[in-house]
This record gives structure tokens, C-alpha cells and sequence, in this order.
């Protein structure tokens, strides 16, 4: 049996990227019986030092502060392809990124980001690589920069990505609908009483969990205390702050004030089971943090997503039926206050929210994943067969 290196390359602009990849990591772990040696690298790391940070503070300074003109910008852009998406990269060493792909010798390349899939495609074009390019589209709605003609295989996470996938131009053959990689624990999370109790929450009341993504709660603290203040209901509330010290203090604060009970945390690194002992989920439009609370079963409000790649996801997720996409800090006190008061209505969107994803996302897509080394395989076997003659 040959021996495969693996070489999963993410981005911790917002954590949906990096968590997609060790959820393939953790899948590949898995296939004890094959030869596998996996790396995950950020590849932030061969950007300058210091622009990496700048980029990533850039990035969350024009959704935070200026969500609209970010809107504007991907619409404007959404037929723009990556063809040329190296040319609009500065600061990141490419002689470095080469030399250390080049050193690995991997049988695979696998993005969740777009930036490393745009750069390793246009290398792919120009003939500085050699190696099947597999790219995991981490949102529902796909912006035209995931696309490029050097990328051998797509993975997606509903039929609506792959349709638009092949609206930009993309071969339908090399499209792949295994759902966006969550990890193992997502799929085996524990039954909500369990759950309860090992959080040393009451079985009894109905708990809502609110989070954002890796930076947790930023810049909503005001409108989450709206919310815990007029919920009228015995409930309790999870707040997951994330690395955002400044919110977490704010409503630990806060929530000493009010007679329900509120759990809040900084990062935490068991959301499967906050996930699984809630009712419902508030959070804004990422990707990943939606994959995984479908996957548990967990129906999303999703406030004020982001214009753009957030709020695509979440159109798709209250399309399907297991969600609802809100705006207004006033609508979310509204259905805060309705679903809690609505059992039969959150049992039908937590049914319907298992069903919208493939199952086992991570292992399909690493099945696609291995099936595209073992193509390149035959490829080469019959490319050296016919300049010996014997094809």
C-alpha cells in the first residue's frame, strides 16, 4: 500500500476555516489501515511578518464597523473569479510557500481558504505544481473568488453551492456535494438531558445558547442584554464570549442582575455539548458554527449576519426550514420570547435541521479526497505506459 502525505492548508480568518481542516484531520486519523501522514498548517504563517495581523484586523475592522460597504464589495465582486487571485496578494512568500510544499511532496493539497486555493491554482496553471488541488467551500452561498480552473475537486456543503459552482463555469464532475467538514464530536454529541447535566443545568427548562464565531460576542453585548432582560419565561442562557475579554466581564457582570440563569463563557472547547443541551441557537451567518448545530440538530436565529458570505448561509438555513435570519434587536426579543413559548414549532426545526447536511461530512469528504489521489495514480500509470508503448 502507498504511503499518502496530506496537506491541509486553512486560515484562522474567523475560526470556520481552521475547524473545517482539523475536522479532516481528525477524519484521516481515523483510516488506521491506510498510510497516512497528515499536516494543517495555518498559512498565515508565510505572509511577512506582522501582515498577516494586519490583514486579519483589516478583514474584521470593515465587518464590524462597516458591514455594509463589505456587502456591497462581494456583491460587486461575486463574478470575479481567482484566476488571478495571486496578483492581489501582498506581503505573502511565495518562495517559501513552494519551498516548503515542494518538501513535504504531498499527494494532496487541501484548502478550506480561498486565498491559498486562488494562489496554489494559479501556480498549478503555470506549471510550478503537480499535485491534485481539493478545495472544501466553507459558506452556502459561493462568491466567484472560491473558483478557479486549476482546482481538481470541490467540496461543498448543499446542492445550492454546487449550482452555483457550475454557473461559474466550474465541470460539474469535479464537484462534490459531502457537506462542509464538521468534526466527530458534532456527530456524536450526547442526548440533551445528558448534556444538562453534566453542565449542572436543570433538565427541566428550556436553555438557549447564544455565540458568535471566534470572536465571540464582539459588538453586541447591548443587544444581547436586551434580550436576556425580556425574555419573560424561566429559561437558561449560555453566553460563549469567545477571546473577546471586554464582553465576557460586560455580561458576566450584567447577568448577576437577573433572576434567570445565565452561564457565561470566554473560548470554550466543548460547544458540542452546550449545543446539544440548548433549544435553539442565536448566532450570526458563519458557516462552520451553522454545519455543526445542523448537524446536532439545533435549530439558528441567525442576527444580523454579515452582508455578504453570512447572510447567503443564512438565506439557505431559513429556506430549509430551520431557522430564521433577523436584523432588528427588537424582532430578536420577539422570537426569543415566541419559540421558547412554541415547543412543537422547535421540535419541526430541529428535525428538518438534520436533515438539510449529508451525513458524516468529514468522512465523505475525505473518501473524495483519497478517491482524487488514487485518480492522479491511474493518470500517471497510464501516462508512463504510453511513452513505453505499452498502451
Amino acid at each position: 500500500m502507498s504511503y499518502q502525505k496530506i496537506l491541509i492548508l486553512s486560515s484562522k480568518f474567523g475560526g470556520g476555516h481552521f475547524n473545517a481542516g482539523q475536522a479532516l484531520v481528525e477524519e484521516f486519523g481515523l483510516r488506521s489501515s491506510e498510510k497516512i501522514e497528515v499536516k494543517h498548517l495555518d498559512f498565515g504563517a508565510f505572509f511577512y511578518r506582522k501582515t498577516d495581523f494586519m490583514i486579519r484586523k483589516a478583514y474584521l475592522s470593515l465587518v464590524k464597523k462597516t458591514p455594509r460597504l463589505y456587502g456591497k464589495i462581494f456583491d460587486k465582486t461575486a463574478d470575479i473569479t481567482a484566476e488571478n487571485c495571486s496578483k492581489f496578494v501582498q506581503g505573502f512568500i511565495y518562495r517559501d510557500f513552494l519551498n516548503y510544499i515542494e518538501e513535504f511532496s504531498p499527494s494532496v493539497i487541501v484548502n478550506t481558504h480561498f486565498l491559498t486555493a486562488g494562489i496554489l491554482a494559479e501556480f498549478k496553471r503555470k506549471g510550478f505544481l503537480d499535485v491534485p488541488i481539493v478545495t472544501i467551500v466553507t459558506d452556502y452561498m459561493v462568491h466567484g473568488i472560491w473558483a478557479h480552473s486549476g482546482i481538481d475537486l470541490y467540496i461543498v456543503g448543499c446542492k445550492e453551492a454546487y449550482s452555483s459552482l457550475i454557473k461559474k463555469g466550474v465541470d460539474p464532475n469535479r464537484i462534490s456535494i459531502s457537506g462542509i467538514p464538521v468534526r466527530i464530536c458534532f456527530h456524536q454529541a450526547p442526548l440533551k438531558n445528558v448534556a444538562k447535566r453534566k453542565l449542572g443545568l436543570d433538565e427541566d427548562k428550556n436553555t438557549v445558547l447564544i455565540m458568535g464565531g471566534s470572536e465571540g460576542l464582539s459588538g453586541k453585548a447591548k443587544d444581547i442584554k436586551e434580550v436576556l432582560l425580556s425574555v419573560h419565561q424561566d429559561v437558561q442562557f449560555l453566553l460563549v464570549c469567545g477571546s473577546d475579554e471586554e464582553t465576557y466581564n460586560d455580561l458576566s457582570s450584567y447577568s448577576k442582575e437577573l433572576k434567570n440563569k445565565i452561564i457565561v463563557y470566554k473560548y470554550i472547547d466543548n460547544v458540542q455539548e452546550l449545543m446539544a443541551a440548548s433549544d435553539f441557537l442565536i448566532t450570526k451567518g458563519g458557516g462552520l458554527t451553522i454545519s455543526e448545530a445542523l448537524t446536532v440538530g439545533l435549530p439558528v436565529v441567525m442576527y444580523k449576519p454579515i452582508p455578504g458570505h453570512e447572510n447567503g448561509n443564512a438565506i439557505f438555513v431559513e429556506n430549509a426550514g430551520a431557522g430564521i435570519v433577523i436584523n432588528r434587536v427588537e424582532d430578536l426579543v420577539k422570537v426569543t420570547n415566541t419559540l421558547l413559548n412554541r415547543p412543537e414549532k422547535l421540535k419541526d426545526m430541529s428535525i428538518t435541521a438534520r436533515r438539510i447536511l449529508p451525513d458524516n461530512s468529514a468522512r465523505k469528504a475525505v473518501k473524495s479526497i483519497i478517491r482524487q489521489v488514487h485518480l492522479r495514480r491511474v493518470k500517471r500509470y497510464n501516462c508512463e505506459d504510453w511513452r513505453l508503448g505499452i498502451i
